[in-house]
């Protein structure tokens, strides 16, 4: 049956079905066996004469329809579903773009494991954990930006290109953070700069009430951009670029991590372990409380920052209390719904194993021909 009409929900049960395989070879064995012991004591010629109603092929049969039973009833587990149908639904959601520190100094183990695998977690955490209608995405930045995971609704998607996220994936020197938000605006949620431009212009004719109450529409709000990092050497104009994506409705929320005792930085030399350097001393890197709150300090709203620390990040409760109030996207979506048929093939399987425990070994005794 042609894919596009036949779907298993649980298709890894199927794998059941090879355990009919020995059972068919055990059973083939216990046959040879019973006939072996049968011979010792009569002879083939007079076999039919001593036990009359003797049958081969009722246990034969018997022990086929069992095992055409149990694989009705592993289909069923199976889930079979056809006479697919598209409905028209409503959902609700945001555009979450994940933008991950990969600069040097998320190396450090001032938090277990790492800085930025502590990140990972975090972010691995949420998407597992992510309602329907969302779409996710992921950016690493460092000395430059690059999107490594476009936003999609594919959460599996997204979670098995997060691991291959590393200190190698786009180019060192410095942390610019200023850099990846302008390629958030612009190449991921589809916004030009100029269009704050005139929002603000705009702004400054009506009066400030007017202003403070002014909203962004629905779909703009729906973009949400949370940055984790460890906020050390950021360049550039991080909290101008912060200002502008607030300004076209993006939601900015920042996740520290990292001590502000700080702590050295491992490296990988000639295939060994070593701490960074500069001038015969070991670097520590220290967690920037106050530049990454200097960020999102002056956003009025649909912006906040949370310094982790030394702390797991629980991205799930951030998403829960402060990122999912930000406002949603309502988008229609077509979704396929299968007509469940396991049903059928529970009643088929049960039938056939009950009928094989009707079957008897040997043939039924003949009615008699007549009252003597």
């Amino acid at each position: 049956m042609d894919a596009q009409f036949f779907n298993l929900n649980h298709p890894a049960f199927l794998q059941w079905l090879w355990a009919l395989v020995p059972l068919a070879l055990l059973f083939g064995l216990d046959l040879r066996r019973r006939q072996k012991a049968v011979a010792l004591f009569v002879s083939k010629s007079l076999l039919d004469d001593v036990c009359p109603r003797r049958s081969i092929g009722r246990p034969i049969v018997r022990f086929v329809i069992l095992c055409a039973g149990l694989a009705s009833l592993i289909l069923a587990a199976a889930q079979p579903r056809w006479d697919p149908r598209q409905i028209e639904m409503q959902q609700q959601g945001q555009n979450l773009l994940f933008c991950l520190d990969v600069s040097n100094s998320m190396r450090a183990h001032d938090v277990d494991p790492s800085r930025l695998e502590a990140a990972k977690a975090a972010i691995r955490s949420l998407v597992t954990q992510l309602p329907a209608g969302n779409q996710v995405g992921l950016m690493a930045y460092a000395g430059s930006a690059e999107l490594k995971c476009p936003l999609t609704p594919n959460y599996s998607h997204f979670l098995s290109v997060l691991p291959d996220v590393t200190f190698n994936s786009v180019d060192q020197g410095g942390t610019n953070l200023g850099d990846a938000i302008h390629s958030a605006i612009r190449n991921v949620f589809g916004l030009e700069p100029s269009q704050a431009a005139d929002d603000k212009k705009k702004a400054a004719t009506q009066p400030s009430t007017e202003l403070k109450a002014e909203q962004p529409d629905s779909h703009r709000n729906a973009n949400v951009l949370v940055v984790l990092t460890d906020g050390e050497s950021h360049e550039g104009d991080a909290r101008e670029m912060a200002a502008l994506a607030h300004r076209l409705g993006v939601g900015i929320y920042i996740i520290g991590l990292g001590t502000t005792a700080g702590a050295p930085i491992p490296i990988e030399v000639d295939g060994e372990m070593t701490m960074l350097k500069f001038k015969d001393q070991e670097v520590i890197t220290k967690f920037d409380d106050a530049s990454l709150r200097s960020i999102v300090a002056d956003l009025p709203d649909r912006s906040g920052y949370l310094a982790a620390g030394a702390s797991n990040v629980d991205l799930v409760d951030v998403y829960k209390n402060v990122i999912a109030k930000q406002g949603m996207q309502t988008k229609g979506v077509r979704v396929t719904v299968w007509q469940e048929k396991y049903q059928l093939f529970v009643g088929i399987g049960v039938v056939l194993v009950v009928v094989s425990t009707l079957i008897g070994e040997q043939r039924p005794v003949p009615r008699a021909g007549g009252v003597r």
